[in-house]
């Protein structure tokens, strides 16, 4: 894992299933790989793959900071660093 953050277009985020959040079923986050240049899709994707959730739905993404939560835009050309997320940002999968 050190190896892959040696890469500075490298990043680790934490998604968490806001279901899971909500309900006592809650004990971890799952950590995933991404890079700056990734768009907010392909992001919201690995995220997707990372909790093993039905692609078939419609989910969003939110950006978790302490004083506030905000949406990521999904349909966008803009990459993630553009976006605003850095290293280590904890994100919330939202389904719609």
């Amino acid at each position: 894992m050190a190896n892959y953050l040696q890469n500075t277009n490298h990043l680790l985020v934490w998604p968490v299933w806001k279901e899971v959040t909500e309900n006592d079923l809650f004990f971890c986050n799952i950590g995933i790989r991404a890079r700056y240049n990734m768009t907010s899709k392909e992001l919201l994707d690995a995220c997707l793959d990372a909790w093993q959730l039905d692609k078939e739905k419609t989910y969003r993404l939110c950006l978790v900071r302490a004083e506030q939560y905000i949406d990521i835009p999904i349909n966008t050309e803009k990459n993630i660093k553009e976006i605003g997320i850095r290293n280590g940002d904890p994100l919330e999968i939202i389904a719609c």
